[in-house]
């Protein structure tokens, strides 16, 4: 019988999907299901070469008409996937369609986590999407205050670019330092920075309230209040706290959607359903649990093994993770998972030319390297995720970031 794969979700990690199958030899029925009017694009450049207007949406675009063309597959644009019947094989899209499969692959990414009271909020504002970032793009002029509630990735990303703008940006985080995933002093050494490029950065604050501005001289369009008193007017808001796994129209369905969907060691969550992408979580045998990351990278290798284990090729993961952060003319490069106790020693610093090589330790056990402006140095460290221990950088380690409370 003929085969028909229906995958949900046209970011990176469904198309990567669909074209692993076709370069694989899959040659049966395929559909793509994507939520936005858009063709597939990349996500990570919409926080800054697309919002600084350095890149244009073509510039982003992981397929081209061409390229789509050439899938031979059905691709439904801007409709949503609302349920799925596993039982039956089916998903429902909004616009009332039932898609038949034989396989399903979710690829349905993150939604990002809002405020309370900022629905329907002009200027309050969250950064997923092409839309999303041309609406904020559309604000940020020179001296427009901008307020970023949380000091993840996407939040200190969009502040560097909104100084760039020639905005005035204040970033609250309710973490010490910005950057709380990458520990205490590289965390610590990027709000510096932040701080030191023009952002007024507020750490160990969390937001209380967010509402439309008095209208005051002094005041803005919308007032963000603070735990401790603290009042910012301020024209923008955008809210980077974090997100969910987009995987409501699965409930009921009996997937387990245990912070995402949870899926064996090759992506597979039940019979007939495959998952990769920031909405999975794989099971990983180093660790004996589930982990679900937000990296581009990894949802691309989960995907190709997505494919190959539908073409009938066993292929579990076996790369070491990667992601990358822009922080203004910093690039902060990561290879493994840091741990939240993991302790950090730097391992070669070049002061001169603001580079510097780390390494982080759990248990005595190299989990993750780091490279500030140090790609390759983070590279050549690589292998110690793979054979241990680590020789200390000639002359001995030395400290990188200074104590900054």
């Amino acid at each position: 019988m003929s085969r028909h794969i229906v995958v949900v979700g046209a970011g990176a990690a469904g198309l990567t999907v669909a074209q692993e199958l076709r370069h694989l030899g899959y040659g049966d029925a395929l559909t793509l299901v994507g939520g936005e009017d858009h063709p597939p694009y990349d996500r990570p450049p919409l926080s800054k070469r697309f919002l600084a207007g350095e890149a244009t949406a073509e510039h982003l675009h992981l397929a081209g008409p061409d390229d789509l063309e050439r899938l031979d597959a059905t691709v439904h644009r801007g409709r949503r996937a609302v349920a799925a019947d596993l039982g039956a094989r089916t998903v429902t899209l909004d616009g009332g369609a039932v898609l038949p499969y034989s396989d399903l692959v979710v690829a349905t990414g993150v939604t990002p986590r809002t405020l309370p009271g900022t629905a329907g909020l002009p200027g309050a504002l969250t950064l997923k999407t092409f839309d999303d970032a041309r609406a904020l793009n559309a604000r940020l002029r020179p001296g427009q205050r901008l307020v970023v509630v949380g000091g993840g990735f996407l939040g200190t990303e969009t502040a560097w670019t909104a100084l760039a703008l020639g905005c005035r940006v204040t970033l609250v985080t309710p973490t010490p330092t910005v950057l709380p995933g990458l520990g205490g002093r590289v965390g610590s050494l990027a709000g510096e920075r932040l701080a030191a490029a023009g952002a007024t950065v507020l750490t160990h604050v969390a937001v209380d309230t967010v509402r439309k501005g008095d209208g005051l001289p002094r005041g803005g369009e919308i007032d963000v209040l603070l735990d401790d008193g603290t009042r910012l007017p301020a024209e923008t808001v955008l809210v980077a706290i974090g997100s969910r796994p987009d995987t409501e129209w699965l409930s009921g369905t009996g997937l387990d959607l245990t912070d995402g969907v949870r899926c064996d060691a090759v992506g597979r969550a039940a019979p007939g359903v495959h998952a990769c992408g920031d909405a999975a979580a794989w099971y990983r045998r180093a660790t004996g649990g589930h982990l679900r990351l937000e990296h581009r990278m990894h949802a691309g290798d989960q995907a190709r093994a997505v494919a190959a284990d539908l073409t009938g090729r066993h292929r579990e993961l076996d790369r070491v993770p990667f992601f990358w952060t822009d922080q203004g003319p910093n690039k902060i490069v990561v290879h493994g998972l840091i741990t939240p106790d993991a302790e950090f020693e730097a391992h070669e610093t070049d002061t001169e030319h603001d580079r510097f090589t780390g390494i982080y330790r759990t248990d005595g056990q190299v989990c993750a390297v780091l490279g500030w402006n140090e790609p390759r140095g983070a590279m050549g460290l690589r292998r110690a995720l793979l054979t241990g221990p680590v020789a200390p950088a000639s002359g001995g380690v030395r400290q990188v970031v200074a104590a900054s409370g």
